[in-house]
């Protein structure tokens, strides 16, 4: 229609009108542009302070989760030292088998905690959310990924040392099948249990540093806790002088 109607200015010479229609034209296209723009930062804004959010929610998971941690290990760490003194001392007897073969169920598996890191990875890696952070919180932000991301990874090495040569030792059988439900933990059905009198199995070193291995890894695991807490809650406390859940940087302006 407005095409139609240059070309009507434009044959009568009506060169004013047609310079009111170009106007017109040019004006609509850009109040398109900024309505798109103000559009897309509107949306940024949200998403931005949904992440915000989302990384409260995950940093308080991650704290509980520490703690539910720092509780198991320790209550694991109980029946595991146990056995390694009585292996250390060369113990006999029904009650020191019994503690023994405790802890060897104790070390057949392991515990640790990882950060949940899906918010922080979203606020470090996207550059439009990036684009709603000042200088400040976006250092602190990234601070907290590099962190988070060092002691996972650290997590799963220490997890995957402590795993090495366990199940496979000679000297350790299996009972036959038990009620889930009279286990310790209600899943196993097998109980791990020395297969070779006592005496004989406190002199292999190799079954003690099993115990040994689990130990150390496990005692680390508790300094890394200790980290992860210190780590994450120096960083909420930054953003929240930052203000971050209400600070958004406008940009083109």
């Amino acid at each position: 229609m407005i095409l139609r109607r240059v070309m009507e200015h434009v044959k009568s010479q009506n060169w004013t009108a047609v310079a009111v229609d170009f106007l017109l034209v040019v004006l609509g296209v850009f109040i398109g542009i900024q309505l798109g723009n103000w559009n897309d930062a509107r949306l940024d804004q949200r998403a931005y302070r949904d992440a915000m959010a989302r990384l409260a929610e995950e940093t308080a998971e991650t704290l509980h989760s520490a703690s539910q941690t720092r509780t198991v290990i320790n209550e694991m760490l109980s029946d595991v030292q146990p056995a390694i003194d009585v292996l250390r001392a060369c113990e006999t007897g029904a009650t020191a088998e019994e503690i023994v073969n405790r802890g060897l169920n104790i070390i057949r598996s392991g515990r640790g905690v990882e950060a949940v890191t899906i918010a922080v990875d979203q606020l470090v890696e996207n550059e439009r959310l990036q684009k709603r952070q000042s200088d400040e919180v976006s250092a602190v932000l990234r601070q907290l990924y590099s962190d988070l991301h060092r002691i996972n990874s650290t997590v799963e090495f220490v997890q995957n040392a402590a795993n090495v040569g366990r199940d496979e030792h000679p000297f350790i059988g299996f009972t036959g099948v038990v009620d889930p439900q009279t286990t310790f933990n209600g899943v196993d059905v097998r109980r791990a249990r020395i297969n070779a009198p006592l005496a004989e199995v406190c002199k292999d070193q190799s079954f003690l540093k099993l115990f040994y291995n689990w130990e150390r890894s496990h005692v680390f695991q508790l300094k890394l806790i200790e980290e992860l807490e210190a780590v994450t809650t120096e960083n909420v406390r930054l953003l929240d002088l930052a203000d971050v859940n209400t600070e958004v940087v406008e940009h083109g302006r």
